[in-house]
């Protein structure tokens, strides 16, 4: 019976496993030979950036090139490869590989982690989010190696290897840590091959392994026609790839429409050059963290929409954060089935359950707590702030972080120490919070179903 008590649920096994991995990074960069200057970046700013790497967030307090020896950025990139896909994940294909057995808490755990509604086939999950994850990690390193030789600032071609592999692992994990200057990728802003192979890389991880493997089926089974393989997508697939579909057009139009004539963003770029730079900036704010164009000096309006993009994130069963695409298509589809007095809720043909829409609602709430509150304590602790960030500025970096976005506005090398422990909190509890909270929920609604039944009686709404 005492074994039984200290017997650790998935949603705990996952936030420990975080946790532990923060832990150890933080120990890792507080050691002198992890800065460049030999002297120790002390335990708080060492914590900052494990959590913001382990998150796959990229808010950093000190530059990452210019700061991190190769040990420190080494230190910086496991922590996002792991934080990324997950320790768990990599520790199984390590026992599969040995031909070890997995145990159903292991199971159990790698269900939670990546959001699947059924039991069996984790530990053939567990080798396609391997060999996903090496293939396209693998391709990005070879076109960013590429672009970066190609972009004449005289890499040796040690350096753009090292480059490429770097910002494809970071890229795809959703993370946006750079090495390669001062102001993340600004200084490529007009590179084609690196902007679109880091565009591809934060799209593919942010969809989500399972839409991943759908869409692997979906070009590679050509035996049927392309209308049945697309009639045979699950209900998930289509709404991801819809609503981010959706997203990226209607953010990059937005961005370009508000920031056309801003000679301190896309104004000073030519005409093709303020289309990706708005692309970018749409796809960048679904969690990856890298700019092209100075965040500082957006305005109000792209700031705002910026925070929201930030907020809604990336997919399910991926690398990124936020609420998640499903969360807000599920709202969406809870708003038309309500204006138009339908009793259910029904996408594709297909009738969703109630506790989807419980759970979505959860996220929801659960996150903007977060955020609000976050941003009533930056609001107090940030006062002297040399910066002396707006509210905007305050939403903006809280938003970012709550979503492992991993972009400021400038404010985040300021902030104070109670502001770096809150921003580090947010990023703790945006990445974890799909996998625990909602989680959690779900299981406390599919174990213990109401044995009683209530009385009716109804509220006035509206």
């Amino acid at each position: 019976m005492e074994d039984k008590h200290w017997r650790l649920s998935a949603p705990q096994a996952i936030l420990i496993s975080f946790a532990a991995m923060i832990a150890v990074g933080t120990g890792l960069l507080t050691l002198p030979w992890a800065s460049q200057d030999g002297q120790s970046i002390g335990w708080l700013n060492a914590l900052f950036t494990a959590t913001s790497a382990n998150c796959v967030t990229g808010l950093v307090v000190v530059n990452t090139m210019q700061h991190w020896t190769l040990f420190g950025q080494l230190v910086i990139l496991a922590l996002i490869q792991l934080g990324g896909i997950g320790f768990i994940t990599v520790v199984t294909g390590a026992l599969i590989v040995f031909r070890r057995r997995i145990g159903l808490r292991q199971r159990l755990t790698i269900q939670t982690m990546f959001n699947q509604n059924t039991l069996g086939g984790m530990t053939r999950l567990v080798l396609r989010v391997l060999r996903y994850t090496a293939a396209i990690e693998g391709l990005g390193a070879v076109l960013l190696t590429a672009g970066f030789l190609s972009a004449d600032r005289g890499y040796t071609f040690g350096e753009a290897l090292w480059y490429g592999v770097f910002h494809a692992i970071s890229a795809f994990c959703n993370a946006g840590f750079d090495i390669v200057g001062v102001n993340s990728l600004v200084e490529f802003s007009g590179n084609w091959l690196i902007n679109l192979t880091v565009m591809a890389l934060i799209t593919l991880g942010g969809l989500g392994f399972t839409v991943l493997h759908e869409l692997r089926h979906l070009l590679t089974h050509r035996r049927r026609p392309l209308r049945v393989r697309l009639h045979h997508l699950s209900v998930h697939t289509k709404l991801v790839c819809w609503v981010s579909l959706g997203l990226f057009v209607g953010g990059t139009l937005l961005f370009a429409l508000l920031e056309w004539h801003n000679a301190k963003t896309l104004g000073a770029f030519s005409t093709p050059q303020k289309w990706l730079a708005a692309a970018f900036e749409s796809v960048t704010l679904r969690t990856a963290g890298f700019l092209t164009v100075d965040q500082g000096q957006l305005t109000d309006f792209s700031k705002l929409l910026a925070s929201g993009l930030m907020f809604v994130g990336g997919s399910p069963a991926g690398t990124a954060g936020g609420i998640k695409t499903i969360t807000l298509a599920v709202l969406g589809a809870a708003v038309l089935s309500a204006l138009r007095g339908h009793a259910t809720l029904v996408v594709f043909d297909r009738q969703l359950p109630l506790a989807v829409l419980q759970k979505a609602l959860a996220i929801v709430g659960t996150l903007l707590v977060v955020v609000a509150v976050a941003v009533l304590i930056l609001n107090f602790s940030e006062v002297h702030n040399a910066f002396h960030p707006k509210l905007l500025d305050l939403l903006f970096e809280v938003t970012s972080a709550a979503g492992t976005v991993g972009l400021t506005t400038g404010m985040t090398p300021t902030l104070s120490p109670l502001g770096k422990l809150v921003i580090a909190a947010c990023m703790f509890i945006g990445r974890l919070s799909p996998l625990t909270i909602a989680v959690a929920l779900n299981t406390r609604l599919d174990a213990h179903p109401h044995t009683i039944t209530y009385p009716t009686e109804n509220v006035i709404v509206g």
